[in-house]
């Protein structure tokens, strides 16, 4: 009997050791291997559980490791996006004054075609995520046309002439086929009470602000992956984007809008994916201004946005203690099965 009693505890040790792997093997996966490629600068954020601040000696496999409840550091794509000679100084809409420098940065942008990805594996399968270009927002023709262009709009030899030239010049961008338009048509819309309408001349004036270049530099925070294949992107940014779009912050009703980032999954078509609501992250950028996010600086990480794609679905291989632990389980069922024909 005392033998029996002992092999009976063996099985009840060995499934709860089963159940407890199990377990373990049916967590969410994580980006593995994380790599940085192209040739954009990018930067690196850690975080201390209230601030985020640059440290360009933070660990990728650390600074990656949060979720939507717990975001921790992040890395910034395309960290140079926000400066000249690709972008204006401030985002404020140019003046007359100030027209003809916001073009020829505007067509500086559209000549850059340089980006920063992050790459690895998760559940077993390649991922890149990387920074938009002008290419990504309009299309490799309409880039090209865009600067030729502007190029002869300012050999014009009146002011007058020049001007209404560089606009016939970028008119042509608002186009609903591309992803710019789109993406700034349905950032609008769902923000009605700003006042401001989706139109030619909003959308000229946002691209001479540099609106494109602060939504090109994704900051990701994390990269993680459920077990029926759902991966979850988190970024950082700001919990209320108004000043983004050159608008005064409403407390009462934030404007929220993501970064946006180009993925390629196991070797599918690259996806642009951006979101529009964000949890708060307990978290900000200590360099930002009063560290209340309300003010623009390009660097508060405020919010947190998850961003979604369904992936293949994980599956669980077994760990060699589980296969021991059954091999253990199944000796215990021959030895009883032995013991009722004794």
């Amino acid at each position: 009997m005392q033998g029996v009693i002992k092999k009976f505890l063996l099985g009840v040790s060995v499934v709860a050791s089963v159940s407890v792997v199990a377990t373990e093997a049916s967590l969410a996966a994580t980006l593995t291997n994380p790599t940085i490629g192209g040739t954009a600068s990018y930067l690196l954020y850690d975080a201390d559980g209230t601030h985020t601040f640059t440290n360009p000696d933070a660990k990728l496999s650390t600074i990656l490791t949060g979720d939507s409840s717990n975001p921790t550091g992040n890395i910034e794509l395309f960290a140079n996006s926000e400066q000249s000679p690709i972008s204006p100084s401030s985002n404020v809409p140019p003046s007359l004054s100030t027209l003809l420098p916001a073009f020829k940065t505007f067509y500086n942008f559209l000549g850059y075609n340089q980006f920063t990805s992050l790459s690895g594996q998760i559940g077993g399968k390649d991922i890149t995520i990387s920074s938009l270009t002008a290419v990504d927002w309009f299309g490799a023709a309409a880039v090209t046309k865009a600067q030729q262009d502007i190029t002869n709009a300012l050999a014009k030899t009146t002011l007058s002439a020049r001007l209404n030239a560089l606009n016939a010049a970028i008119n042509p961008l608002y186009d609903p086929s591309n992803l710019a338009t789109r993406w700034f048509n349905e950032a609008l819309s769902k923000y009605p009470t700003y006042g401001i309408t989706s139109n030619q001349a909003n959308f000229s004036l946002f691209l001479l602000s540099g609106g494109l270049q602060r939504f090109s530099d994704p900051n990701i925070s994390y990269v993680n992956q459920d077990p029926n294949g759902l991966l979850r992107i988190g970024l950082a940014g700001h919990y209320d984007a108004a000043s983004l779009f050159g608008l005064t912050p409403n407390p009462a009703s934030p404007l929220q809008a993501s970064e946006l980032l180009k993925v390629s999954y196991n070797n599918q078509a690259d996806q642009y994916l951006y979101g529009f609501s964000a949890t708060k992250s307990g978290l900000h950028n200590q360099e930002s201004a009063g560290n209340s996010g309300s003010s623009y600086n390009g660097k508060d990480h405020s919010g947190n946005y998850e961003l979604t794609l369904l992936g293949e679905p994980l599956t669980s291989i077994p760990e060699p203690s589980v296969v021991v632990g059954l091999m253990a389980l199944g000796g215990l069922f021959v030895s009883k099965r032995k013991l009722h024909k004794s």
